[in-house]
């Protein structure tokens, strides 16, 4: 088979690879499912890129297809290397430590004395709990000293959340040695309701508790709105900003990207956090800690977290 036929199979081949591993050539990346396949688009990528390169190489009509193949999963195998890259800091960046933990508890799923214990070992100054309403922050302080708690369950209006436990909320704890901060909803425009902590022992820094909505065909385009609200918190590259919580989107989504600016994501490369119960390496990272403005990183770790389908981030900070 030779001629406009191999061509027509070389231009199939290129825009079929390029359709699920560079949606954004296309301009498909925000239109369901898409931004669920760009999620593991590393390992598609990679996984391509070695099931063509013998085809490749090899002489016949699939050579043509292969080649384009090859060069089309490069190309997204870079485009994820650049946006997982390291991003440099700012300088005048202090020497006083932030510790902060965010923590999906999966609708009030996870094991509260388990987490308790975690928050105990860690210490964080502050821990932000996507899908944890008055209830579990009930339950996990009955059974920890020296931290108090808020959640966003208070200041919901919809029907949904109005009865709801832990679903559609969020709860920052801050430890007892910060004094008297300043806790308030950040946004009344997002389902889970996002909280902004400030003041006290924080001084000029900002801790932002998120949960942008779930990343399925019906909610993209809140998934994208939400994202987008991002952005003016971390734009300011003056004022320290710490961004915690579960973003339901990879550094491989140009929403997220887009929503970034100056910012930099505060990753381990080699642990995914979701879901728990996939060996580290396969899952996705899902949840994050963004730094803007003058706030270096100490180091960072991946957590379990018994009873939860996340896994936690345990960010240290230089402030």
């Amino acid at each position: 088979m030779r001629g406009p036929w191999t061509g027509l199979l070389t231009t199939g081949a290129v825009a079929g690879t390029a359709a699920v591993l560079l949606p954004e050539v296309l301009g498909l990346d925000g239109r369901p499912p898409w931004p669920l396949v760009v999620a593991f688009r590393r390992r598609l990528a990679v996984g391509t890129l070695l099931a063509s390169l013998p085809l490749a190489a090899r002489p016949g009509p699939t050579r043509g297809p292969a080649i384009g193949t090859a060069v089309v999963a490069a190309g997204a195998v870079g485009l994820s290397t650049w946006r997982h890259r390291r991003r440099r800091g700012p300088s005048g960046i202090g020497t006083r430590e932030l510790t902060v933990l965010g923590a999906n508890v999966w609708l009030g799923r996870a094991d509260p004395a388990a987490l308790a214990a975690t928050i105990a070992a860690a210490r964080p100054d502050v821990v932000v709990l996507p899908e944890a309403g008055d209830r579990f922050r009930k339950r996990l302080l009955d059974g920890l000293d020296g931290y108090r708690g808020w959640s966003s369950a208070p200041y919901r209006t919809s029907v949904e959340a109005a009865g709801a436990d832990d679903g559609p909320c969020l709860t920052v704890l801050t430890a007892a040695h910060l004094g008297e901060v300043d806790v308030a909803l950040a946004s009344t425009d997002t389902r889970a309701g996002w909280v902004v902590v400030s003041g006290g022992g924080l001084g000029a820094v900002r801790v932002l508790g998120v949960h942008p909505a779930v990343l399925l065909p019906a909610s993209t385009p809140d998934w994208h709105r939400e994202l987008g609200l991002l952005r003016p918190w971390l734009a300011d590259p003056d004022r320290p900003t710490v961004v915690v919580g579960d973003l339901n989107a990879t550094l491989e989504h140009g929403a997220l990207q887009r929503a970034l600016g100056p910012a930099r994501p505060v990753t381990c490369r080699a642990a995914a956090t979701w879901p728990s119960w996939w060996r580290r390496p396969f899952g996705v990272t899902i949840d994050h800690v963004l730094v803007a403005g003058p706030v270096g990183v100490r180091g960072v770790e991946v957590l379990d977290v018994p009873g939860s389908d996340h896994r936690a981030v345990l960010a240290r900070l230089l402030v």
